[in-house]
Order: C-alpha cells, then structure tokens, then sequence
C-alpha cells in the first residue's frame, strides 16, 4: 500500500493533506515505468519506505481486548446517527409544509398584484385608501359627538320637561329654547338622571347593529335591516312627538295657540337632525370597518408569511447535525479495521516487485539486474530482515 500525500497552500498558509491508499506492486510498476526502471528514482523510494512515507505507521491500531468497546460505542454512534436521520427528516417535512404554504399565500399576493394591473378600476375599489379611511374617520368622530349631545338633550327635554322656564322664556319672547343642550343643561340633566348619558349609546348599538347585518350572510338580511331602520324611527319619532307634546302643553298653560305636531316644522327638524345623522353615522361606520378590511387583506397575507418564515427559522435551529456523528463512525470503523498486514520486508517486496516487473523486456535486464543489486545492498545495510513489523490502515466500506 502507497500513502502518498500533497498539500495545497491556503490564505492562512495552513497544508491540508489529502491522503490516498494504493498497492504497492501496482505502485512500484507505475514508478517504474515513468522512470524507465532508473536505479537512482528506486533507491529513493526504497528509503521512503524506510523512513514510512508511503507506508502509514502513525497509527499502531487496537489490541483485540479494545476492540469490543470501540464496536459497542460504534453501535451506540449508529443508533444515535438514525434517531437524529429520523427526527431532522420530519422536521425538514415540517419545514417544506410551511414552504408550501409560503409558496400558496405568495401565489395569492401575486395573483391580486395581476388582478390589479389589468383592472386599475378594482384596484380602486378594493385596496385601502388612507385618504378615504381618513376621512370617515374624522367625519365620524364630529358625528359621534353630535349624536351625544344631541340624544342627551333630546331625552332631557322629552322626559324631564321644565314648564316654568319654558314660559320665562316664552314671556321674555325668547321662544322655546334650543333642541341642542347647553353646558348648563347638560349639568342638570345629570342632576336629574345621570342614566341620561347612556341613552346615545342605544342608539350607538342600533348604528353596530345595522354594520352587523350587513356582513351577515343571511338571506333575509334586508329585511332585518329595514326592521332595525323602523325600530330606530319609531324611537325617535316618539322622542321628537314628546318634545313637541311639552312644548306645546306650555304654551297651552299659558293660553298661547298649539299646533298639532304634522303642522310644526320643529318636530321634522328634532326628527330628522337624530334619525339622518344616526342613518349617516351607520353607514360611515360601516365604511370605515370596509375600508380598514382592505387593508387587511394584504397586510394579512404578509403576516401569515412573516409568521411561516419564523416558523421555519425555528425548525431550522431544530436540526441536528448529521456530519459530527458520521465523522465519529468513521473514525470508529476505521479504528476497529486497522490489521498488521506485513513487515517492513515484505513492504520493499512488493515494491521492488511492481518495479522490476516493468523491466521484464530484454532491452531492460541491465537496468532489472542493478536495481536488484541496490534491494540487496540497501537491505544489508539498514539490517533489513523478516519479522520488522510495520502497520497499514486499511477503511473497510
């Protein structure tokens, strides 16, 4: 066997030695022949052997007591290498599941992104605007406002009428005072029922009530819609008529002309200021949870893959290095198959015979009978003899 070795230069200026087994017979004739048998080329060799060039004896290998162990370790090392196979084989399942999915939700964005450049329009209508979310933000915050005021004053005077200022008011030509509550006004009406202040909010409920209807996929949804419309103007209605009803019973008292609530402009007004601006407050929140749905769509596509990314990153710190264990077995076998396969002799044997066979043609003998000569003399001189053991690694696959 030839171990022969070559060192490439790295950065670091560190040799990195790759090592090659080979038989020496075959060795020896190949040398030979590229030499032509040249005697000087042999005895190089020879002392290469001698000083354990091309035979490795580095390592002196294992006594047949050690040998046991490293097979039981070597086992233990098998075992251990499939149960990590297994376990990284389905975590690189999971991995390539969440691929796949990452793959779908990507195919889903590209898909909308297509959509979108061959209808500009659809785009329009479908992708969140910041402006128009805007918008229905501001407008609904003012009309939250108003509606506040205005149903806290509005149940104030419908169920907590107060006669005497009314004809002070009356009296001093200052009419019947304003439907929109003044600071003052909103102080007594705590005062009298603080209870006042959680009316708006019924009306708050009917206008999340009417955008529940319209997501539900009900075929009757219409018709429940159209029901919570007549609900809602029914309640105002019977607001506005018992406003006008004191208002009118005051002037009664003090003698004043009434007029029937059909025939007084200031009952459509307290109806229509709460019923439109309720009807209005619906359907502008209604499309600002629209509009913020959009948005949603997308920014929800890139999550789920955000999510599926980290996943995976996860999973990825899951795995279990295979090469370390594979490196150990290796080792391992290579160990437990180093024999003693011959001695130092036998070695120059094999070589001396791979070299004088190339110089078998008659026009070589001179060169074969020389080269013969130098194995005796190098043998006699470095006390070569039979019995000087020396060892070979051989990996057994």
């Amino acid at each position: 066997m030839e171990n022969s070795k070559s060192s490439t230069p790295a950065r670091s200026e560190k040799a990195v030695h790759q090592v090659e087994y080979v038989n020496l017979q075959e060795f020896g004739y190949e040398k030979s022949g590229n030499v032509k048998g040249d005697p000087e080329i042999y005895t190089s060799y020879l002392n290469r052997i001698l000083n354990g060039d091309l035979v490795d004896e580095k390592f002196s290998g294992l006594n047949e007591d050690e040998k046991p162990e490293k097979r039981e370790k070597l086992k233990k090392l098998e075992a251990r290498l499939a149960e990590t196979v297994r376990h990284n084989e389905e975590i690189n399942t999971q991995i390539k599941e969440k691929q796949d999915k990452i793959d779908v939700r990507r195919e889903e964005l590209l898909d909308i992104h297509e959509k979108y450049e061959k209808d500009p329009e659809a785009m329009k209508r479908e992708t969140f605007s910041p402006f128009k979310f805007g918008i229905n933000l501001f407008i609904l915050l003012m009309l939250t406002g108003y509606l506040f005021f205005f149903y806290v004053s509005a149940a104030y005077k419908a169920l907590y009428t107060d006669f005497e200022g009314i004809a002070e008011r009356l009296a001093a030509g200052m009419g019947t005072g304003s439907i929109m509550p003044k600071p003052a006004e909103l102080a007594e009406a705590l005062q009298y029922n603080y209870l006042l202040f959680l009316v708006p909010f019924v009306f708050y409920a009917f206008g999340w009530a009417f955008h529940v209807i319209l997501d539900m996929k009900h075929r009757h949804k219409f018709v429940f819609l159209g029901a919570l419309i007549s609900i809602t103007f029914v309640v105002d209605f019977l607001i506005a008529l018992l406003i006008h009803n004191n208002l009118e019973y005051a002037k009664e008292l003090m003698g004043l002309a009434t007029r029937s609530w059909a025939a007084n402009p200031a009952f459509y007004m307290i109806l229509f200021l709460g019923f439109i601006v309720y009807i209005l407050w619906s359907i502008l929140l209604d499309s600002l949870f629209r509009e913020w749905a959009k948005r949603r769509i997308i920014f929800n596509l890139k999550k789920i893959i955000k999510h599926l990314r980290n996943d995976i990153k996860d999973l990825q710190n899951k795995l279990v290095p295979e090469n370390p264990i594979r490196f150990d077995i290796g080792n391992l076998r290579e160990d437990i198959a180093t024999v003693i396969l011959g001695n130092l002799k036998s070695y120059i044997d094999q070589f001396t015979t791979g070299w004088i066979s190339y110089l078998s043609p008659q026009n070589l003998k001179e060169v074969k009978t020389k080269c013969l000569n130098i194995k005796k003399e190098f043998e006699e001189k470095h006390a070569i003899k039979s019995g000087t053991v020396k060892v070979i690694k051989r990996r057994i696959v």
